[in-house]
Order: C-alpha cells, then structure tokens, then sequence
C-alpha cells in the first residue's frame, strides 16, 4: 500500500488545476456512432460505431492516446465488419502462470444478426480476415486463443435455431444449438479450406443463449462451456457443458434465497443469469487462484423470482475448473460464509469485467489516499450511471472506512448531549441504549450502552430531543381582539405530532419567550379541521403566564416533562425527519435487517463445518434505539441527544460529473468496459452508448463515492 497526500490537499489542488486541465477533453476524435461494446486485445481497445458497420481501434500504447489512423492520417482507422455491430468478443488465452494473454482474433456480430466478422486483432493486420455466415439468428457467442503452437483458435457461437448441420446430433426439431467453428491462424487462414461448423451442445425448445465463456483451454482436454440461458417460460439457467456433443448439462445451483437464514446448500435452485464472464489466475505463488475456477455472473432481472435478484455472484468450480468431478457451487467469501449478491447502489448492472494486478486509490479512516494493489478487481457500470468496483479476489465489497494499519474498523455509535443551541454539556452521562439483539457489547463506546455486529448497522443520525418543540407548531399566532384569546391548532397536526395533556405552549413575542409555559389540560376537536387546547387554570405557572405575558402574540407547543416527553428526528430536526414522540425507557426500531449487507472479517455464520458457538447473530436482525435517561432536574427544555450510527462500512463507488459545467454531460449510461494496466498506470475503458464515446478511468486517481471530471478522458 503506497501512502498518498492528505485527501483534502488533494481536493485543494484539483480545484486549482480543474480550470486549465485538459483531462476530460476528448482526444483522438473517431467520429464513433453507437457506441456499444469495447473488448481488449494486444493492448488494443476495439469499438464499436455501429451506424458505420464498422470498429475503430483506441491504440493504449501511443502518447497521445488516439485512435489508429488510416493510411490517410487525417481520418481514423476504420474495420468494415458485419451491418450494425453491437457486440464483441475476443481469443481468450492464458500462459503457463494463468496469466492473461490475447490470442489472433477479435470477433464481432449484431442483434438480429446471421453472421460474424473475425478480425485480425494483430496491429500489424487488424482487418477482417473472413465473415461467418450461419443462416441463423446468432444470440451469444465466445472464443478462445490456440492452446499449442500451430492449433487453431476455437470460436462458439449458440443459434436460435438449429442448421441442418445439426439435426445428426439433436434432430430436427427443438431449439437451438451451440457451434463450434476452427479458424486457422492468420497467416494460414484460406476461406476456402474452413472446416465446417460442428454442433457441440443441443439447446432445449424455447431456449435462447444470452451470454457464454469458455473455461480456461489446454492442450488434451476437451473444451467446457459456461452457458446463460433463458427459457421462453420464463424460467433461466446457469450449465457447463463440455463441448464435445455427447455430454449432459451439469447445472450451476446457489442456495434458495430466503429471508432471515443463512444459506445451508442444503436447498439448492438454478441460478438465472444474463451475463457471465471468469478470470485469469491471481494472488501469491504460495497461494495461487487458478484461472476459471470462479465464473462471475450478472443475475437476470427479468426471470428471477426472488428478493435477491439484482448484482453479481460468483459460482466455484474448485480447485481444477476442468477436473469432470468438479461440481459447481455458490462461491464462499473470504471469510468462509456463502457469497453475498454484490449489488449495484441503484439501477441494474451494464457490464462486468474482471482484472488481476490493477491499483485502485483509497481514501481510507484517516482521510489519506493510499494505492493499493487489487489480486483481482471487478468492475460493474449500472444504470445509474454510477461504477462499483469490488474486491473479486475476495467475493465481497470493498470496505474503505478501516484502519490503514489495524484494518477494518468495528461498528459502533457516538452518543452527545447537546443543550438547545447545540453546544456539547459538560456533563456527558450514559443516556442511550443502541441494541442488536444477539450482538456483542461494544465497550469503547461512550454516553452509550451499544451491543452491535459488523457489517449489518445502518448509517443515520437520529436525535432524541427532550421536551422539544414538537414540529410545525411553532411560531403559531392567536387573535389577541378576543378575550382569552383561545390556542387554536390544526388537527391534521394535532394528531401527526400526538400532542397530549401536560404539554407545554410557550408564549413569545418579538423578543423572546415567555419565562413561564401553559400546560394543556385537554385538546377539543373542533370539527372545522382546527383542534382547541385547553390551559390547565389549576397550575400556578399556567396561571403566571397567562397574566405576565397575555400580550404575547405567539406561541409554540412543546412535549411535556412526564408523558412522551422526548422527540425523535432522523436526521436533522425538521418536520420532513420528524419520527415521533418517546417515553423514556421506550424503544424505538429503526430497521429490520433481512440478510447481512457485508461480511466483515471474522463473520462466522454459514461456515463449513459450522462454528459451534458463532459470534455473529442469525437473521432477522433489528435495530433498536432507546432514550433511558431523562431526569427533568438535569435535563433542560430543548437539549438533545444526537447519536450518530457509524457502520464502518464504505463501498467503492464513483460516478461521472455530468454538469453543465462539465464536457461529460452526455456521459450518463454506462455500458461494457474493460480494464489493463498500461506502463504503470491501471486503466479502464467503458463504453458509453449515451454519448457514443469510450471513457478512460485512472483507477489510481479518482475518488471514491464522488462524481468525478479530473482523470476522466473521453474518446468519441
């Protein structure tokens, strides 16, 4: 972890730069129009314009960056592909070490489309070499590079509909099917010599592939394939298949998503997914992750049944991907519990990548920028036009508020007692109980009684005033022309705030308030949308104010010192946060938690074997606030309680500064991105259909949870 400058100097020098940096200015114009997919190749972004039928080609290793020229340098590299492409893919290959390498050729099809361009993706060629052409809908498709010297690359591509080249293996009649088609090298490659297509895998009726990989490919072994599929019935799928026409699916399962329990694999549902993709090998030598044993995939909205139906997951298939007694799980995290879904803050997933050896800047509890390196970091444009980025290396989120030292931070509370002006009293006392049934006691937490767990306790300040001012009855007027001006509210008010018997109406005028209160003795509905209250005649300090101040045109009405005499706000005192009135020693609940939000380290729930006596409470957690001290002879009129929840819990997200002070204004809806190091530098690219442009993102330098402009740079 290398340790950065303060986060606030950092703020300081970009508001200095902003006016003449030249970050966010587009570079390379290309002239792209629909911009829908990028895919990397021999550090090469290929883009697709798909109202040009064509690829532009953003070349990472020139300074400037730019697009590939054209022999005529003036205009940008163009590659003729298939009618309007909107989907690409590449060879995927690995090294001896699992690293990832780029194999010959990139791919790319349409929607709707019956053919494929492969293009040469080396930048000495990069041109296409021939177009597929199936005579039938193509829906997904995946490739991966020659595993041996002088073996072809090896592309799938799943139909809507079955050729006739398929009816050997599947029949005639039914659904789809899944072909596999070798393409020789380049410099070999003769159209006329193609080997035919040959079906590898038989689609059930109704079925449509919506996205496929392939497990990582080795001389000797007879490829797998990780196959979404989505059925006319509204059903999805999740199988490996391995592509040799003879093998039976081997369904991805996760545990049925219930609320309140932790899954147990002991029930067991098919996991509907849309987008799946797998990673190169990652961590140290000692304790290296194979490449593929873990496949990422996007959950499909549109056929998930459960409450758990928006993010990503990772499925495990062990140690040996290719291994045929591999059987297919829910991931575990780094903690050892089943995988939480890791979902967007809003809006739906637009893409996903995975990249081993990137640094991500973060802001950490001290407010200090420190870049660290990332074994595996994932990438996930939403809807929103926001960007998550998680810890893939450890199946979970990224959590930023820890220690740079001691690491993550436990969940606690900060309990003050403020008096009206909110200035902080000397006398600071135990006075609030914080409670998750079932958690441990947090001793280090002051003015509090807290028993909390990680990774579960919301954020939030909530005030507990005591004999506050109840909400929108402040500052009301009397008609002073009668005689006992009588106290008229609305009832509609009357009722929200519960204003009861032994309240307080404070008189004011244009200086201040009357020294003396009128307490209420009773509230009459008057029928006409007002309610009346009655002043209590037989109390001395009623008595008193009415006669001192019986000119006083104002009055407010504030919770009495014996019944509910506290009032409780979410967030700041306003009528819009006002949450109601408390008794002392009354709980009120904040929240019911269905599931954990986070594991933090040491969650114990869910493991393998089973903890015998776990530290962590099962779901359903709730969340309880409670005001146990309010002792009217050391608490005053208007002093508060101010308890601050501190989860310590930061994902990492950052958005886009689309202002109109900004060039990034259509930058709104993110789409595929990829991700590499380039000299040093860790950079992602993602493709924005919103503005047809590709945006560069210095993962080294933006800001967390923050909408962005330095160390963005667009490409259109």
């Amino acid at each position: 972890m290398k340790r950065g400058i303060p986060a606030a100097l950092l703020l300081s020098a970009a508001s200095l730069t902003g006016a003449c940096s030249d970050t966010t200015s587009t570079a390379g114009a290309a002239g792209l129009t629909g911009t829908y997919d990028v895919v990397l190749s021999n550090q090469l972004v290929f883009v697709t314009s798909q109202d040009r039928d064509e690829l532009r080609v953003l070349d990472l290793t020139r300074s400037p960056r730019e697009f590939i020229p054209a022999p005529n340098p003036l205009e940008p590299l163009s590659i003729p592909v298939v009618a309007r492409p909107d989907a690409l893919t590449r060879d995927v290959g690995y090294d001896a070490e699992g690293n990832d390498v780029s194999g010959p050729y990139i791919y790319a099809r349409s929607s709707g489309g019956r053919s494929i361009s492969v293009v040469a993706a080396d930048r000495a060629r990069l041109n296409e070499v021939t177009r597929l052409s199936t005579g039938q809908l193509i829906t997904a498709f995946a490739a991966h590079a020659p595993v041996a010297e002088g073996q072809p690359s090896v592309l799938y591509y799943a139909l809507q509909t079955r050729p006739e080249a398929a009816e050997a293996l599947c029949g005639p009649f039914g659904g789809g099917v899944v072909m596999r088609q070798d393409l020789p090298a380049p410099d070999a490659f003769d159209a006329a010599t193609l080997p035919a297509a040959l079906p590898v895998f038989c689609l059930q009726p109704a079925d449509t592939v919506l996205s496929m990989i392939t497990l990582p490919a080795r001389a000797g072994v007879t490829d797998s394939l990780v196959i979404a599929i989505r059925n006319v019935t509204g059903t999805s799928r999740l199988v490996r298949a391995v592509a040799d026409g003879a093998s039976v699916e081997v369904a991805y399962k996760r545990p049925r998503p219930a609320p309140y329990t932790v899954p147990t694999y002991t029930d067991l549902v098919d996991i509907p997914a849309r987008l799946v993709t797998t990673h190169p090998a990652y961590g140290p030598t000692t304790a290296r992750v194979s490449q593929g044993r873990y496949v990422y995939v996007v959950l499909d909205e549109l056929t998930c049944v459960s409450a758990d139906c928006e993010g990503v997951i990772a499925l495990d298939n062990g140690p040996d991907p290719l291994a045929p007694s591999a059987t297919p799980v829910l991931a575990r995290d780094v903690t050892g519990a089943p995988m939480l879904t890791l979902r967007p803050p809003a809006g739906l997933p637009t893409g996903l990548t995975l990249r081993a050896g990137l640094e991500v800047r973060e802001f950490l509890s001290d407010n200090i920028a420190y870049t660290s390196p990332i074994p595996l970091l994932g990438i996930v444009p939403s809807s929103n036009g926001q960007v998550t980025l998680f810890r893939a290396d450890e199946r979970r989120a990224f959590n930023l508020d820890r220690d740079p030292t001691t690491g993550p931070l436990h969940a606690s509370v900060s309990v003050e007692l403020r008096d009206g002006t909110e200035n902080i009293r000397t006398d600071q006392f135990q006075s609030i109980r914080v409670e998750q049934p079932g958690c441990p006691q947090r001793t280090d937490v002051a003015n509090a009684t807290a028993f909390l767990c990680d990774g579960t306790l919301p954020s939030g300040t909530y005030r507990f005033v005591f004999r506050g001012i109840l909400p929108g009855l402040i500052d009301l007027t009397r008609d002073l022309t009668v005689e006992d001006a009588p106290f008229l509210v609305e009832t509609s008010l009357a009722a929200a705030r519960a204003v009861i018997p032994g309240d307080s109406i404070v008189l004011a005028n244009n200086v201040g308030a009357c020294a003396q209160t009128v307490r209420v003795l009773r509230l009459e509905d008057l029928g006409d949308g007002r309610t009346r209250l009655y002043p209590d005649l037989g109390d001395a300090d009623t008595l008193g104010a009415l006669e001192t101040c019986a000119t006083y045109p104002n009055y407010s009405v504030r919770a009495g010192p014996t019944a509910k005499p506290f009032v409780l706000y979410s967030g700041l005192e306003s009528s819009d946060s006002y949450v109601q009135r408390l008794d002392v020693g009354e709980a009120y609940t904040v929240s019911n938690f269905l599931d954990y939000y986070y594991h933090a380290d040491g969650f114990d729930l869910g493991l393998d074997p089973a903890k015998p006596t776990p530290t962590f409470a099962p779901a359903p957690l709730s969340l309880t606030l409670t005001a146990t001290f309010g002792d009217a002879s050391r608490l005053n009129a208007g002093d508060r309680y101010v308890v601050t929840l501190l989860p310590r819990f930061r994902r990492y997200i950052f958005g886009v500064d689309i202002s109109s002070s900004s060039n990034l204004t259509a930058y709104r809806l993110p789409g595929s991105v990829v991700a590499t190091d380039v000299e040093g530098s860790s950079l992602a690219y993602i493709a924005y259909p919103s503005a047809d442009g590709v945006l560069q993102v210095a993962l080294e330098n933006i800001t967390d949870n923050a909408d962005n402009l330095q160390y963005l740079r667009a490409f259109q």
